[in-house]
C-alpha cells in the first residue's frame, strides 16, 4: 500500500541560517514546490526564490533551493543545510528531521530526480520542484517512487471525476499505482487494481 506523495502539477532541532538580501532584484519567478516529510505534507507553495548569501556562498540566481529557504522563513520550518565545494548546498534536514543511513530528502524537478543539488538549478517559468524523505536502495541508490494524479483539471460541482494515481520512479517513468490512497477535504478512498479512483 502507497501512501500519496502528491507532484500533481497545476503540484535535528531548526538549525537557523544566516542570510543577506542581495541588492540586485531577483527575478520574478515562480517555482511550485512541495515538501513531503514521511507523514504529511510540510509546505506546498509557490515562493519567489530567495537570492543573496546563504553561510557564507551566494545564490546569485533564482533557484528551487532559493524557493525551499523563502518557504522555510515564510512558514517557520527549519532548514538545515551543508555546503560542499564539488556541488554546493546539500539539505541535511527539514522541519527538525535529519538524513540517516537509510533516509535522506531526495529532490526532483518535474517528476525527475535531480543529478544535481537545487542550488544549482536554474529556476524557470512553471517549474515544479519536489522535495520528499525517503529511504533508497543501497547497492542502486535509487528513492522511493513519488506519486502524482492524471485526470481533469477542473471538476464541475456537484459531478464525479476519475483521476488515475501513477507512481514515478528516479527517471520520471510513470506506472499506475494500484490500491493507494487519495484523500480530499479529509475522506480518503483507495484507487483499484489499475490506480484509478473516482
Amino acid at each position: 500500500m502507497h501512501r500519496l506523495r502528491l507532484t500533481f502539477a497545476a503540484a535535528v532541532a531548526a538549525i537557523a541560517i544566516p542570510v543577506a538580501a542581495c541588492p540586485a532584484a531577483a527575478a520574478k519567478v515562480h517555482v511550485a514546490v512541495r515538501v513531503e516529510g514521511p507523514g504529511h505534507t510540510i509546505f506546498a507553495g509557490r515562493p519567489v526564490p530567495f537570492t543573496g548569501t546563504v553561510k557564507g556562498h551566494a545564490l546569485s540566481q533564482p533557484t528551487p533551493l532559493g524557493s525551499l529557504i523563502k518557504a522555510s522563513r515564510n512558514h517557520n520550518f527549519g532548514l538545515g543545510l551543508t555546503w560542499f565545494s564539488c556541488c554546493g548546498f546539500f539539505v541535511d534536514s527539514i522541519a527538525g528531521r535529519a538524513g540517516d543511513a537509510s533516509h535522506f530528502w531526495a529532490f526532483k524537478v518535474g517528476h525527475v530526480l535531480s543529478s544535481v543539488g537545487a542550488g544549482s538549478v536554474k529556476a524557470a517559468p512553471g517549474m515544479h520542484a519536489l522535495f520528499y524523505w525517503t529511504t533508497f536502495d543501497a547497492t542502486t541508490g535509487a528513492t522511493e517512487p513519488t506519486l502524482g494524479l492524471k485526470g481533469p483539471r477542473t471538476v464541475e460541482r456537484g459531478s464525479s471525476a476519475t483521476f488515475t494515481v501513477v507512481g514515478y520512479d528516479d527517471a520520471g517513468n510513470a506506472t499506475p499505482s494500484a490500491h493507494a490512497w487519495v484523500s480530499v477535504n479529509g475522506a480518503a478512498t483507495q484507487a483499484g487494481s489499475l490506480g484509478r479512483v473516482t
